[in-house]
């Protein structure tokens, strides 16, 4: 049995040299060769990220994997992993069940990290067809695949004639958030074995499983229709390179061509993942630092080509950026904070070789920016010195913040963040060593904010259902999301939904309502309902609530506070085992969305 897991992301602020590749985040360290493969260099580097979903709503619980280092994002979607890598282009791989999964690369230098947001495209239901027969699927958002009958085969390569579930995707590369949705980005490695930046004219993703969950594949080719956009219609070749994603290394690879039929390309493939048609371009290096005042906050730098086409990145830590820009032509130079407004904006170019630009400065201005400052102190009023702060306004557009670390000796944390047109910002704050967060302390917003001492004592930080087994074992099954609603006749609900993906294919995803029968808060009578989604074949839990088992210990009722119920003494079966273990006590912790 599956049983022990730990939950707790960890993040640092980091620093990482980036790279402008079209519509994405791509990044090249100083020491790769631009015309073709570069060297393999090994470094100890690592990663900090932050997953969303296409709402923007942080995404908990998606594993990531990095080499094969493995972790979850915590309940602000946030992660951090280490590890040695190849600095050419090393990536992360996110995944959660409901979702397609992604790939995000970043830059490797010896003890930094890169900085990356990726957005999980989540999956529509499946189109269904026969493997003997092969068929026609419409892709969600445009496009199309056309199937070979008899034209699949199973993880081992042998022959599959079942039925085939079909997970197909759109993706619009003119989209406004398509930095944050591509994977990997617009590095791409030609079929000469040249690095190029490409430019996208539309893309496919497709996932072939069997109805239990197992992953299949074509071995004959797939006619794939892809629409082009409308505003770069006028600008599409009559034949195009197709660009698959490679997920070992992040590269685009270029294999096979597509041809322009009205305003769709068709092209045949041979397998499925992402495909790409793209045009590749050369570039030169360029290089800089952005700053705002002596502070570097969290921007995304764009590079929009004379043609409308555009390219998009993040510096790191310390505001250093790095990588390529096209060669000999303009372009236009943009910083954007993180409620999207253009804070910064310059032409610049033509440049012919490498050039480093120096510092551009960012104009302060008292309605766009925070300073905010403080220091963590733990329940005996000593310096936090493992520790990290989050953020969040009440402005309409509410974005999604990189932490800010402590300092390892005083425990004082001090940055900018943006103000999306709020009043107030509110700030929990995490002891990593001692695994316990601060309750949230709320201030008026102005340009200098102090927190002073944030005491980080008593509220375990641990966000999912653990079930303890009466042999002292335990299971942790992360926590999607969780929210409250009022029934005119129920009165407060409290509805959890928790998915435990076991790999293979296989999970279960647990629906839970909580409800007080009583009404009164000072006589409570908690029940438990719940429902189960399996995907594939997964081991799952049945729980038996007898009366007055259910004990809750927080009720938040506001975005973002914590609700922990305790249940005591309960019955749980294991399917479809049939194994039952009385006397277990169940731990239910979330945060309201």
């Amino acid at each position: 049995m599956n049983r022990t897991y730990n939950f707790l992301i960890f993040l640092a602020a980091i620093s990482a040299a980036l790279f402008f590749g079209a519509c994405r985040k791509d990044k090249i360290t100083e020491d790769e060769t631009i015309t073709g493969p570069g060297p393999v260099i090994l470094v100890e580097a690592g990663v900090t990220g932050l997953v969303t979903d296409e709402s923007g709503s942080p995404v908990s619980a998606a594993d990531v994997y990095l080499g094969s280092k493995h972790t979850q994002t915590d309940e602000h979607g946030f992660f951090q992993l280490s590890g040695v890598l190849n600095s050419a282009l090393p990536v992360v791989r996110i995944e959660k069940a409901g979702y397609f999964p992604s790939l995000a690369g970043f830059s490797a230098k010896a003890g930094k990290s890169g900085r990356v947001k990726v957005t999980l495209q989540a999956r529509s239901s499946a189109a269904q067809l026969n493997a003997s027969s092969g068929g026609t699927v419409t892709v969600p958002g445009g496009g199309k695949v056309v199937f070979a009958p008899n034209g699949f085969v199973d993880a081992a390569g042998q022959p599959y004639d079942g039925a085939v579930m079909v997970y197909a995707t759109y993706l619009d590369p003119t989209a406004a958030d398509i930095d944050h949705l591509i994977p990997g980005g617009f590095l791409g490695r030609s079929a000469a074995g040249e690095n190029q930046i490409l430019t996208s004219f539309g893309m496919v993703h497709v996932l072939l499983e069997t109805p239990s969950g197992q992953k299949i594949q074509i071995n004959k080719p797939a006619e794939v229709t892809m629409p082009v956009p409308n505003d770069r219609l006028s600008k599409a070749p009559a034949t195009i390179p197709l660009w698959y994603i490679d997920e070992a290394t992040g590269y685009w690879k270029e294999e096979g061509s597509a041809t322009l039929q009205g305003n769709t390309y068709v092209g045949s493939v041979t397998h499925f993942s992402w495909w790409n048609c793209d045009i590749g371009s050369g570039y030169v290096r360029m290089s800089g630092r952005i700053r705002l005042g002596s502070e570097h906050p969290y921007v995304v730098l764009r590079v929009t080509q004379n043609g409308g086409l555009s390219a998009t990145t993040t510096p790191d830590e310390d505001g250093n950026f790095s990588g390529g820009v096209p060669a000999n032509e303009t372009f236009l130079f943009e910083a954007i904070n993180e409620c999207g407004d253009v804070v910064y904006s310059t032409t610049l170019g033509p440049y012919s070789s490498e050039t480093d630009i120096g510092i551009i400065s960012i104009t302060w201005t008292t309605n766009n920016w925070i300073n905010v400052t403080g220091n963590l102190v733990d329940c005996n009023q000593q310096p936090v010195t493992n520790g990290f702060v989050s953020f969040r306004t009440n402005g309409a557009q509410s974005a999604a913040y990189f932490p800010i670390q402590v300092d390892p000796v005083t425990g004082a944390f001090s940055g900018t963040i943006v103000n999306c047109s709020g009043t107030e910002v509110t700030i929990t704050a995490i002891d990593i060593d001692e695994q316990l967060s601060s309750d949230p302390v709320t201030m008026p917003i102005s340009p200098d904010v102090d927190f002073g001492a944030v005491t980080v004592c008593d509220n375990p930080v641990t966000i999912g259902m653990t079930i303890e087994f009466p042999d002292g074992s335990t299971k942790y099954i992360p926590i999607n999301y969780a929210q409250m609603e009022t029934d005119s006749s129920l009165g407060d609900l409290y509805k959890i939904v928790a998915t435990d993906n076991q790999g293979n294919g296989n999970s279960m995803q647990y629906d839970l309502i909580f409800l007080n029968w009583t009404g009164n808060p000072s006589n409570p009578n908690w029940a438990m309902s719940s429902q189960f989604t399996p995907t594939g074949s997964p081991v799952y839990y049945e729980i038996s609530t007898p009366n007055n088992s259910i004990q809750a210990l927080a009720l938040g009722t506001q975005s973002g506070e914590q609700i922990i119920f305790h249940l005591t003494n309960v019955t749980v079966h294991e399917n479809p085992s049939g194994t039952s273990f009385p006397q277990c006590n169940i731990t239910i912790s979330a945060i309201l969305q």
